[in-house]
């Protein structure tokens, strides 16, 4: 950064004499001048005089301080904090600045009062410091912009801001990364994700401060912004998440395994004893798996509550909706005689109405329409027209039905010339004309044709004389 723009701007508004010198209101005093003890008092000589300064603004106001002006300034060297109870004219980052006021020592560090200050609009841009530099010798670059990496070795609040504590990692020395609760974004600083260990960049201004009982200064890194914060890497809160969440499902798994594995070779004998015994166990391992899933969603129940995003939880509750489908399959198949073939209709029947009562902020706006024949079909056939059915009847709630107007879905399933047609209509606002399923490319309309192509069945896309849209799937017998 060079000063010598400003040095032009401040002879042709008047300053006159030498700008070194110390004598005068009217003259530039150094910042280090400002901050000089000579006396040992713990106390600036110039306490209480009046000073004019100038230097290079490193954060906008009304950032730091909602309301009082609180900014830095900077030269080639150092910097200094400037304050007053309003903001006259606003001041950006990179604006130059003459500042006349008085000398106060506010929290163990001087700075200067404004009572008056003129702005020069991008005359410079502040300098920016290495943070490893700058932490070997955190007096020498007070007020200064520093940037750099750095790992978190102590995370808290005070009673008016929240810090992590960071170190280079080139050094022993440490310094705090400080977000006041004056701060015009405070809301926006997320410090819960970290945790000691963690790698994060880091870009602020050089400050020091001196808490009552302590010996030494304490140094902080004053945030601007939320940019000036960012992770290097994957947090440890969330790598430990997910190391724990897989150690659990392991657990549950190799537990699940070990289960079935006994019970698969105890319920062996009495499958070798009769036909009923044979009978009664399949419909106990079909019981067992629709209690499963059962559990499986009761799991991504759980981690949708606790989610904390709106997009992985609708990614959640879709995976979930899937997951019951096939538990209804096992359940139909748990309390009928057979136990490879399902009745389609009544089985597809209990799965909307199912979907229809957790949609529940909108289920009294939408009137369902069943028209079934009856058809029986295997159990994997039965899997994917569940599952197909799902992701159709998933969609129109999300995207065709809304509690302000009344919603009607309809589903038929017909058997006509040795094929079933399987029909879901709805009146909603419908498709639009360039819509194509092959070339859509979203993960709904992938699996229904995944789901239509595993059953060789053909897909048809009409409008609906109600208004809306109709899917057909002509299936095979």
């Amino acid at each position: 950064m060079r000063l010598w723009p400003l040095l032009i701007a401040l002879t042709l508004t008047g300053f006159s004499g030498n700008l070194l010198a110390q004598n005068s209101p009217d003259s530039l005093w150094s910042f280090e001048s400002i901050r000089a003890d000579l006396d040992n008092n713990g106390l600036p000589d110039l306490l209480d005089q009046n000073v004019t300064v100038a230097g290079i603004a490193n954060v906008n106001s009304g950032i730091l301080h909602e309301k009082y002006l609180q900014i830095y300034i900077q030269d080639d060297s150092t910097g200094m904090s400037v304050f007053a109870r309003q903001i006259d004219t606003p001041v950006e980052a990179g604006d130059s600045l003459v500042i006349h006021g008085k000398v106060e020592f506010y929290s163990g560090f001087a700075e200067v009062h404004a009572d008056s200050y003129r702005v020069y609009k991008n005359i410079s841009e502040p300098r920016v410091y290495p943070l490893e530099t700058v932490i070997e010798d955190l007096d020498a670059f007070l007020g200064a912009l520093a940037e750099g990496e750095a790992e978190i070795i102590e995370k808290g609040d005070t009673f008016n801001g929240i810090f992590l504590r960071i170190t280079t990692g080139e050094t022993s020395e440490n310094m705090m990364v400080y977000v006041s609760n004056f701060h015009s974004r405070f809301s926006e600083f997320n410090f819960n994700v970290l945790q000691p260990g963690d790698h994060i960049h880091v870009k602020g201004i050089v400050t020091d401060y001196n808490n009552e009982g302590l010996e030494e200064t304490d140094f902080k890194l004053f945030l601007r912004t939320p940019d000036d914060l960012s992770i290097s890497g994957i947090p440890k809160l969330y790598m430990n998440s997910v190391v724990a969440g897989l150690l659990f499902l392991i657990l549950i798994a190799a537990a699940w395994v070990i289960i079935l594995k006994r019970q698969v070779a105890a319920k062996t004998r009495q499958i070798q004893q009769s036909l009923e015994q044979k009978e009664m166990l399949l419909k106990e391992i079909h019981h067992r798996v629709k209690n499963s899933l059962s559990i499986v969603s009761g799991l991504l129940e759980l981690q949708i509550m606790s989610a904390g995003n709106e997009k992985v939880s609708n990614i959640l509750k879709d995976s979930q909706t899937r997951i019951q489908s096939v538990g209804l399959i096992h359940e139909k198949l748990y309390k009928t005689d057979s136990l490879s073939n399902i009745e389609l209709g009544k089985y597809i029947q209990d799965l909307v109405s199912s979907i229809h009562e957790t949609f529940s902020e909108i289920k009294e706006s939408v009137e369902l329409r069943f028209d079934l024949d009856e058809v029986n079909l295997e159990t994997d056939r039965v899997i994917h027209c569940g599952l197909l059915v799902n992701e159709l009847v998933v969609n129109a709630f999300k995207h065709a039905f809304s509690k302000q107007s009344s919603g009607l879905l309809r589903v038929s399933l017909k058997k006509k010339n040795g094929e079933v047609i399987l029909s879901v209509c709805d009146n909603g606002p419908g498709l639009s004309k360039d819509f194509q399923l092959e070339g859509d490319g979203s993960l709904g309309t992938m699996l229904i044709t995944s789901f239509a192509e595993n059953l060789n069945a053909a897909i048809e896309i009409s409008d609906w004389e109600e208004g809306g849209t109709c899917f057909s799937f002509r299936i095979p017998l």
